[in-house]
């Protein structure tokens, strides 16, 4: 699988999908640049997810909130105090990594530990640094990259959090090294630092004065009882902002406003798509996690007593969104999160996962949040009132928990259902599920085809005279245009290759249908329509080739 993973990446890289942020400069580690196809690929999932959840609905409203969010906003959500992961670095390597995401220490069929440098000379540099400074005395052999250290025991930690050890042999006493139940991913180093924690909001400031030259005025003239970096961070406070985290919180901020101007109550929702910004400590798997990225979010606002209703049917409307457009339906799974890994105001969670090259990862979560945002926020605004009056007919159905439903009418702050998707990871898992290699024939080699769900094609039609004759060009452009004028993305390729060869090019790019202009459609003006996953072909009139495709693309979103 990891192969096939790495052809898919070596596809998208080759055909327009993806490409290295600022490459020409040596690239940004964790950026990536979006081309034309990847570009209209991304755009079908984020339309396919807007028809569904806003279009097609009378109880979801749209908005679009600023990337740029006030301290005040985050000191209220948590996330100024919360929002963190714990870090560890690698003494060797200078890795950094999530603990929590670590392997644990492997051994050789010797009982050594085995750490990997990446060059001869830094395992040399590893080598000394360990025998003079990490464990003096300690026997280790150097193989080419490779450093193996003798143990003499170990002991695993007993439980989560606690320490257990690493003794390695030496030429005297024996040496023990502190284990705490992982190692550095790259190198299987247990030399490491203590675990911290590490903010993941990339903060900025607006302020016509440059924030540096500011933190170097309020040191020189700090002279107060307090330490200098608190001064600092009072004095940059007014004009601090960050890049903001997820999409959400703009979203709880206007609640009131958008119920009062859209004349909305509970249940109703806010749809909200765009980009968000975590300083990941570690970048893995290309667009799967990286710093920068874009959001398709849901926030559901009920009444406390039909909240456990909205949870249970978005979880079923969301996990079937997936499943619709996907080919390989047992790729995608749910998993209910248990009590410890859930935040502490959440009432339940689900992740909708794909079984990935390198394993099951999410791609959704939908949660029941309840009142926590909207009550944080209230109390932290002075202006903020986010209550509703209930005054609607007391139901008697299987939405409410009836035992929680006031008899009469009252005001509450209504709950959250929140559905948050990740437009990035939801194309790469799209595009893992639809990439197959098959092989032709003779060929020796497989070729790609991308099974893409023709909703999400980036391109829905290419239309090809079968030589580059001047007289197929007329009916070519009747084609191309009355496909284009249904909003379908549709090329002319028109190069000198094999009609074979262009057919090939369109499947590995995912495009759902290809129209032949031959010698036959100069006599009858019909055309050939070739299907990609089957390879059938059908004549038609050029004139139906608009309402061919319609058909299939409307069956497909039904």
């Amino acid at each position: 699988m990891a192969q096939s993973f790495r052809a898919l990446l070596d596809l998208c890289k080759r055909r327009g999908f993806l490409y290295q942020s600022a490459e020409i400069y040596g690239g940004l580690r964790g950026a990536y640049d979006y081309g034309p196809l990847g570009a209209e690929l991304k755009k079908n999932i984020l339309k396919s997810w807007w028809q569904r959840n806003v279009y097609l609905r009378d109880d979801v409203v749209a908005l679009d909130t600023s990337i740029l969010t006030p301290a005040p906003v985050l000191k209220a959500s948590g996330h100024v105090d919360e929002f963190s992961d714990l870090l560890v670095d690698c003494i060797l390597s200078k890795e950094r990594f999530r603990p929590d995401k670590a392997p644990q220490l492997q051994f050789t069929k010797k009982g050594d530990i085995a750490i990997e440098a990446p060059t001869k000379e830094a395992a040399m540099a590893w080598k000394t640094r360990i025998e003079e400074q990490l464990a003096p005395g300690a026997l280790v052999q150097q193989e080419g990259k490779q450093l193996l250290l003798a143990v003499d025991s170990f002991e695993a930690p007993a439980q989560e959090g606690a320490e257990g050890r690493i003794v390695l042999k030496s030429n005297a006493q024996p040496i023990t090294v502190p284990y705490h139940g992982y190692v550095e991913p790259g190198s299987n180093s247990p030399f490491l630092t203590a675990s911290r924690p590490f903010n993941l909001m990339f903060k900025t400031f607006l302020d016509p004065i440059d924030p540096i030259d500011r933190v170097i005025q309020v040191t020189k003239s700090h002279t107060g009882p307090g330490p200098v970096r608190q001064a600092v961070d009072d004095a940059l406070l007014p004009s601090t902002v960050y890049l903001r985290p997820e999409t959400a919180q703009g979203v709880f901020i206007n609640f009131e406003q958008v119920a009062r101007t859209m004349n909305k109550k509970p249940p109703f929702g806010i749809a909200q798509v765009g980009k968000s910004f975590r300083n990941e400590i570690r970048l893995e798997h290309g667009i799967f996690r990286t710093p920068e990225f874009e959001q398709l979010e849901l926030e559901y606002f009920v009444a406390p007593w039909e909240a456990h209703h909205w949870f249970t049917y978005w979880r079923n409307q969301r996990f079937q969104w997936w499943l619709e457009l996907a080919c390989h339906k047992e790729r995608f799974r749910q998993r209910d999160h248990g009590a410890g890994e859930m935040a502490h105001y959440a009432s339940g969670c689900t992740d909708v996962e794909y079984e990935f090259p390198w394993g099951w990862g999410e791609i959704e979560g939908v949660a029941h949040r309840g009142n926590y945002d909207l009550t944080q926020h209230m109390q932290h605004s002075s202006i903020a009132n986010f209550e509703v009056l209930d005054d609607s007919p007391r139901p008697s159905s299987d939405l409410v928990d009836t035992c929680d439903m006031p008899d009469t009418p009252t005001r509450y702050v209504p709950h959250v259902i929140e559905s948050s998707c990740g437009l990035n990871r939801a194309m790469l898992a799209y595009l893992c599920d639809a990439f197959h290699q098959i092989k032709d024939g003779k060929q020796q080699q497989p070729r790609s085809v991308l099974r893409l769900h023709p909703t999400l094609a980036p391109i829905k039609c290419a239309v090809m005279p079968l030589t580059g004759k001047a007289e197929f060009m007329p009916l070519v452009d009747k084609v191309t245009r009355s496909l284009r004028r249904r909003g379908w993305y549709t090329v002319v390729e028109a190069q000198k290759l094999k009609i074979g060869k262009r057919y090939y090019r369109h499947d590995e790019i995912g495009t759902p249908w290809c129209v032949t202009v031959d010698y036959q459609s100069l006599e009858d003006e019909t055309v050939t329509i070739r299907e990609r996953d089957s390879g059938e072909q059908k004549r038609l009139h050029w004139r139906e080739v608009q309402q061919f495709v319609g058909e299939q693309l409307l069956g497909d979103d039904e």
